[in-house]
């Protein structure tokens, strides 16, 4: 789990009741670096199942990114 985008963002954190500032990847970069260690996106089979690249907001709001991968054998 990252949070993506590019740069860095400052967001105020109110579980911490501060300023916080994060570094941002870009998930297209991410896949690329993983499958050059062997590794490749597993897809949901279906939209009802978790899979693939996810997104998701925490309550900073800062949006995060997921991945599914598997070591290609």
């Amino acid at each position: 789990m990252f949070k993506n985008g590019r740069g860095v963002t400052t967001v105020y954190d109110r579980d911490y009741g501060v300023e916080r500032s994060f570094q941002l990847y870009d998930e297209q970069e991410i896949l690329q670096v993983m499958g050059d260690y062997g590794l490749s996106l597993v897809e949901a089979e279906d939209p009802n199942v978790l899979g693939g690249v996810m997104y998701f907001t925490d309550p900073k709001p800062v949006d995060h990114c997921v991945f599914y991968l598997r070591k290609i054998s």
